[in-house]
């Protein structure tokens, strides 16, 4: 009987042990399906994510993916949470993606703005056994700097970052790694940088009226033309280094030199030192004790044997500062 009564109680312990196993962990991105991982496991998510920019004196915030977690619906033993942290278990809390890997990054986790490396032990939220999904509010920035630098420029596709976080608990000693994969799901541009162009003006190039005639066929002949001055500032004293000012847009069919108008028989150039800059390249440049300015030229250039049609026609581009 004593032998029976030994059996019986280490039976009934191993049984307790199994009833306390529970599914705890499961994950979704901007409203989708919830993804489950099991105890100990690691959940591997790629999500595609619509970028909108945000930015103060700082930095620049990668908004856009909206994280929430959950403890499994239906799950025993209400008392029983879930802790998710940053933590050296589950790697490095964020990694940038390749086209920001030379830029200084870091997370905003819960308000709090936490520079690259972003510390082990913080703390982003608890999931209590209720089934609802709390969210996790992690977002990835980029800061800005005060010298020169180049754009970037991501495309759709391109890898943003890594996220990486570690859940525990009050009941058990497993836990449940998340690795989450933020792709750019838009184009996008960043200058992370408070240097600028004319105090980040925009430049209006009003060539008025004029004959089609009187338009020239070459940019370094054309008479119809705007001087401007262009003038380059960082907010930090003592810079001093070459830089690049590039003629972003979309050129003509005709003439590379040449940014798109809207009547295709007709271009603007951008003429510095005697010389046309072609669009999407730049000129050569430089700041020192953190100003520089250039005298430019913009003329108004048709395409050689055309009568352009008579209308008002207009063009957009942009001056971009970057670093050789």
């Amino acid at each position: 009987m004593k032998m029976k009564r030994l059996y019986g109680a280490v039976v009934l312990l191993v049984l307790i042990g199994v009833t306390t196993t529970v599914r705890a962990a499961d994950c979704r991105v901007n409203g989708g399906q919830w993804v489950h991982v099991g105890a100990g496991g690691t959940l591997n998510l790629q999500v595609p994510v619509t970028v909108r920019l945000d930015s103060d004196s700082t930095r620049v915030v990668l908004d856009g993916a909206r994280l929430e977690c959950r403890f499994t619906p239906g799950q025993p033993f209400p008392s029983f949470v879930d802790f998710w942290r940053t933590s050296a278990l589950a790697g490095a809390p964020w990694t940038p993606g390749p086209k920001f890997a030379s830029q200084g990054t870091g997370l905003r986790i819960n308000g709090a703005y936490l520079n690259t490396p972003v510390p082990y032990e913080i703390h982003l939220a608890s999931m209590p056994n209720n089934g609802v999904g709390v969210p996790i509010n992690a977002t990835p920035y980029i800061l800005i700097r005060n010298n020169p630098t180049n754009p970037i420029d991501v495309r759709i596709g391109d890898v943003l970052g890594v996220l990486r976080l570690r859940q525990t608990n009050n009941y058990a000693s497993t836990s449940t790694v998340l690795v989450l994969t933020y792709t750019a799901a838009n184009n996008f541009s960043i200058s992370p940088s408070t240097c600028t162009i004319n105090n980040n003006n925009p430049i209006e190039i009003n060539f008025g009226n004029v004959h089609q005639r009187a338009i020239g066929t070459d940019p370094l002949t054309s008479t119809i033309v705007s001087n401007r001055r262009l003038t380059y500032s960082c907010p930090d004293g003592g810079i001093n280094t070459p830089i690049t000012i590039t003629y972003k847009g979309i050129s003509t069919g005709f003439d590379s030199r040449l940014l798109r108008m809207t009547n295709p028989d007709v271009g603007t150039a951008l003429v510095r030192a005697g010389s046309a800059v072609q669009v999407n390249g730049s000129f050569l440049t430089r700041i020192t004790n953190s100003v520089g300015g250039d005298d430019v030229t913009f003329s108004l250039v048709r395409r050689n044997g055309s009568l352009p049609t008579p209308g008002a026609i207009s063009g957009s581009g942009v001056l971009v500062m970057g670093v050789p």
